[in-house]
């Protein structure tokens, strides 16, 4: 009656696993199986943003030598006093045909202070770059995780399939030969525990399919997907969990003991505040930029005007003028005041934003340290106390019903139990590994990195 029944149901599961199957495995044979960590540099080697950002860096640092540029000369041609009765050239002594030049310089250092500050708005970069890498690695660490737990539970489930088969048989044979209290609804409820048994793999499956959709959005090229990625094979379930990062004792030691000023200030070295860190250089520029607005700007300019001969035909002398000209800021109450006052308000701000963004990681960070401490006692819990008396309860329970002392309801609840102990040290394990992974980001060998983007400046190059 159950395999009549249930045919379609497996029949449906079968084509499911197979198409599911087609779409994780590779396509040829001798495929390489990619690592987390490749995977990650495939992400940030995809990733757009990244591209767009190096794009932004270099626009600064070309708006940076335009800045510190003086505006172009003016240059002036004209005639002047010539007389409106006859127009002729050579009538008047002040008749002239005039060419002139200017140029303007700027107040004070304002020209090397604004190249100087959007050199540090380039300088900004290199971290935001280092610190989305840094998010990339844990959003596609998140996505495998999850996808190694998923195919986890798919073993675990097709491993306790045979087992409630076999029980759908026991109870079914203890029903046919009459023997002891089994009832036609032990049967039903057996039937009914393999169909949501079924369902839970189904659901895996799906799973697996849907987060390997989301994964793939950080493999592609463009619009088409990496080559290497088509190869891809999941990680085997029979293996253990992918290489993760692990957390530096002395690191370790300061989030056992809690000590918040020495967590702060090894994430004071966070590509995410070192970024900060150079708004502040950014807002201090200003400053001193509109400190500048108080010097006098000056200006120099020149002409040559060339005269006629006169109606006797005599040579007039032409005439060369040379002058200076300058602006004085006087009424500095309601403009040059109230700008630097405005870039020293903004100064604060942005100090304040450092001083938020330093916290919240903090806090993150804290809260992050406490759920792996405390799964990995789970952990431990799960593998050495809870897990060993589950099997021994559902090995009881089984023995009592062959024996005819006990119920099979009892024998089906056991079973389950431990199925979902089973699963649930599967999530606890997938917790565990996020939680390392989310831990690493806030150690990024920010110190190291700087070094590197810096080095990289001296030298002239793009970090």
């Amino acid at each position: 009656m159950f395999y009549s029944t249930n045919l379609p149901i497996a029949a449906s599961f079968f084509c499911k696993v197979c198409y599911l199957s087609f779409l994780v495995l590779p396509y040829t044979a001798n495929a390489a199986e990619l690592s987390l960590s490749q995977v990650q540099q495939l992400a940030i080697e995809n990733d757009p943003w990244l591209a767009g950002n190096r794009l932004q860096e270099q626009a600064l640092i070309a708006s940076s030598d335009a800045a510190a540029t003086l505006p172009d000369p003016l240059i002036s041609v004209g005639l002047a006093n010539l007389p409106t009765d006859t127009f002729r050239f050579n009538q008047e002594p002040m008749t002239q045909f005039k060419v002139g030049l200017s140029q303007q310089l700027s107040r004070g250092d304002s020209l090397s202070l604004k190249r100087q500050q959007m050199r540090q708005q380039a300088a900004q970069h290199p971290y935001l770059r280092q610190d989305r890498q840094a998010k990339i690695k844990v959003m596609v660490a998140e996505l495998w995780l999850t996808m190694v737990s998923t195919q986890q539970r798919i073993k675990i489930i097709e491993q306790s399939r045979p087992l409630f088969l076999q029980l759908v048989e026991i109870v079914e044979a203890h029903y046919s030969s009459a023997q002891g209290s089994t009832r036609q609804q032990d049967i039903v409820n057996a039937q009914l525990e393999l169909a949501r048994l079924e369902d839970r793999l189904s659901a895996s499956i799906a799973d697996r399919a849907t987060n390997l959709a989301k994964l793939s959005q950080w493999l592609y090229t463009g619009v088409q997907l990496n080559s290497q990625w088509i190869d891809m094979d999941m990680p085997d379930y029979n293996r253990a969990w992918p290489s993760l990062p692990t957390l530096e004792p002395a690191i370790e030691h300061l989030l056992r003991q809690q000590d918040r000023s020495a967590l702060a200030q090894r994430l004071a070295q966070h590509p995410a505040i070192l970024a900060i860190e150079q708004q502040i250089k950014v807002s201090r520029s200003a400053i001193q930029i509109a400190q500048q607005q108080y010097q006098p700007q000056w200006a120099v300019n020149a002409s040559y005007a060339l005269r006629d001969n006169d109606p006797l035909g005599n040579d007039r002398a032409d005439f060369f003028s040379i002058g200076v000209s300058v602006d004085i800021p006087f009424f500095t109450a309601q403009k040059q005041d109230k700008a630097l006052l405005a870039s020293r308000l903004q100064a604060e701000s942005v100090k304040t934003d450092k001083l938020l963004a330093l916290r919240s990681l903090l806090a993150q960070l804290q809260s992050t340290w406490q759920t792996f401490d405390s799964i990995n006692q789970r952990i431990e819990h799960y593998e050495t106390k809870i897990l060993p008396q589950m099997a021994e309860q559902s090995e009881a329970a089984l023995t009592a019903y062959t024996t005819d002392d006990g119920n099979f309801s009892d024998v089906m609840r056991a079973n389950i139990a431990q199925l979902n102990t089973e699963l649930e040290l599967i999530q606890l394990h997938t917790a565990h590994a996020l939680s390392l992974v989310q831990l690493d980001y806030y150690f990024n060998d920010a110190a190291a990195s700087t070094d590197r983007i810096n080095n990289a400046q001296n030298r002239g190059e793009q970090p």
